[in-house]
């Protein structure tokens, strides 16, 4: 495991170069070989003292690495002959290398000191590059969101230690306090965010460079649901006794915010808020401790990694031409750009789970184990799919078709590099459906 640290951690120097060509070839051979390597291997490999890889580990570190991938390709352009390019892709770098440090660890100690590690950069992302003068009030909503749902875990991790000794992923008491339960889980229900938790998510979007909205939306959500996972084992007796609680506020803001989508007239907040409906069918699925739950949650976060990734680019692609993400100026675009409405469709149908995507077999077995939790559920999941399919068309269709602005006269049409950010986004979700079974840990 050392060996792929090391060579993370050697690639700063290409930072301080600013050669950015050798270090997307780099990340390339990174992620090449660190695939090859773990794909062979059963559920556990490489334990020590601080650093294990797992199936679920595996899955996220993929993800994160071909997201940044991603990232780097979209944004070369745009920050390469820019004289803060060094700054940025250190920033850039650091915060792949905590993230990746973050879902390999064992214990929770250093899950949680890389993630705050991890906040640095994108914080300073957010604010060098951010787009308005409210990025520094969404950078701050991000930052003490997530540091006052995690101090309290802070505590109880070095309490935990303290009374037996260790607490990592591999420790098989159970925790019998509720209030202590409640603090751990509650640290990741907010990351997640959870409905009432979930401010700082649409302004940070908002106000995020398109790489940071790419980042945020791939990678850093699916912290929340990472840390969960590894805790399930724990707080068992307060999901079973509280769970209803806990999924009767998922589905209902869901179900609020679902119908919220179809007021807004930005495109990015409308991204932003069905990301926050989709993590709230993620963490019902994990409420209901079933297999199905567990398969269908892990699917969805890596499903809506890529897609909720592909939708910020699309709408960076069109910020960039117009200036704007207004659905009032945002309009006509099949006239001008007709091959990038194709992209249009197939992330807005992704977005809406239809065939053949990841995200349909995600929320079939979402959706059977809540289901199969409580049946009475079915009254909310009519209106959230419906919705869902209502907020994804009508982004298509607003985009898409109408009255188109005098300003589309002076778009310049897309290049090869956007085109292949967009088929690199697709391809994972299609082909994924073809191996389910690498989700079936």
């Amino acid at each position: 495991m050392l060996k792929f640290i090391f060579f993370l951690f050697s690639l700063i120097l290409f930072c301080f170069l600013g050669n950015w060509y050798i270090y997307l070839i780099s990340l390339f051979f990174f992620f090449f070989f660190f695939f090859l390597v773990f794909s062979f291997f059963d559920y556990f490999i490489f334990i020590s003292y601080f650093f294990m890889i797992d199936s679920l580990s595996f899955i996220f570190c993929c993800l994160s690495t071909w997201i940044f991938i991603l990232v780097l390709i979209s944004v070369y352009f745009h920050y390469y002959f820019d004289y803060l390019s060094k700054i940025y892709i250190f920033c850039f770098h650091f915060l792949l290398f905590f993230l990746i440090l973050d879902f390999v660890v064992v214990d929770f100690f250093y899950f949680y000191f890389f993630f705050e590690c991890s906040l640095i950069p994108l914080f300073l992302l957010i604010f060098g590059w951010g787009y308005q003068p409210e990025r520094l009030s969404a950078g701050l909503f991000l930052i003490f969101y997530t540091l006052f749902g995690s101090f309290p875990f802070l505590f109880s991790v070095f309490y935990l230690n303290n009374f037996y000794g260790c607490f990592n992923y591999l420790f098989f008491n159970f925790i019998s306090n509720n209030f202590l339960m409640f603090i751990i889980l509650f640290s990741f229900l907010i990351k997640f965010p959870l409905f009432g938790f979930h401010l700082w998510l649409p302004s940070a979007h908002v106000e995020a460079p398109t790489s940071g909205s790419m980042i945020l939306a791939g990678i850093m959500l699916s912290l929340g649901g990472y840390g969960f996972i590894r805790c399930l084992n724990y707080i068992y007796y307060f999901l079973f006794d509280y769970g209803y609680f806990f999924i009767s506020i998922c589905l209902l803001g869901c179900f609020y915010i679902s119908m919220f989508c179809m007021i807004q007239s930005d495109l990015s907040v409308l991204v932003a808020y069905s990301s926050i409906c989709h993590m709230g069918m993620v963490i019902c699925g994990l409420f209901t401790m079933t297999g199905l739950g567990l398969i269908g949650s892990i699917s969805f976060m890596v499903a809506h990694g890529f897609v909720s990734s592909g939708l910020f680019y699309l709408i960076g692609i069109i910020y960039d031409r117009l200036g704007s993400r207004s659905f009032f100026i945002v309009k006509g675009l099949l006239n001008y750009l007709p091959s990038l409405s194709f992209f249009w469709f197939l992330f807005c149908v992704m977005n809406m789970s239809c065939p053949p995507s990841l995200n349909l077999f995600s929320e079939v077995c979402l959706i059977i184990s809540i289901l199969s939790w409580s049946f009475k559920t079915i009254f909310f999941f009519f209106f959230i799919l419906f919705f869902s399919a209502c907020y994804s068309i009508m982004i298509f269709s607003l985009t898409q078709h109408g009255l188109f602005s005098s300003d589309l006269i002076l778009v310049s049409s897309c290049c090869v590099r956007e085109y292949f950010v967009l088929i690199l986004h697709c391809f994972p979700i299609f082909f994924m459906m073809f191996d389910l079974f690498f989700f079936f840990l």
